[in-house]
């Protein structure tokens, strides 16, 4: 027989789920350790925004020098917050190209 419950449960007594990403700087942190192994110091995260709709993290890369700062935006990445997978990445090769063009527009 099911039990039955003479009080409302409160918040403690409830499973909080384990989310890899629970918060926007988690998020930017992640892709931040990601660009630094695939591309180095020339890309950048930007502010991670959540998207409710898919329950993923929304993080822009930036490409910037030392010279001059955010000359734009290289790429998109989603990651998904419950598990922190990549759910949308370009490769290595992808961002040095996206790099080179956006160089090259900005000369």
């Amino acid at each position: 027989m099911a039990e039955v419950f003479t009080e409302e449960p409160t918040t403690k007594s409830l499973a909080v789920p384990d989310l890899r990403l629970p918060d926007a700087p988690t998020a930017r942190d992640a892709v931040g350790r990601w660009l630094l192994k695939e591309i180095g110091t020339a890309a950048y995260p930007g502010d991670a925004t959540f998207q409710p709709e898919s329950f993923t993290w929304h993080v822009p890369v930036w490409l910037s020098y030392a010279e001059k700062v955010q000359i734009g935006i290289l790429a998109d990445v989603y990651l998904h917050a419950a598990t922190g997978i990549f759910l949308g990445r370009p490769s290595r090769e992808d961002l040095i190209h996206r790099a080179e063009t956006l160089l090259k527009k900005t000369k």
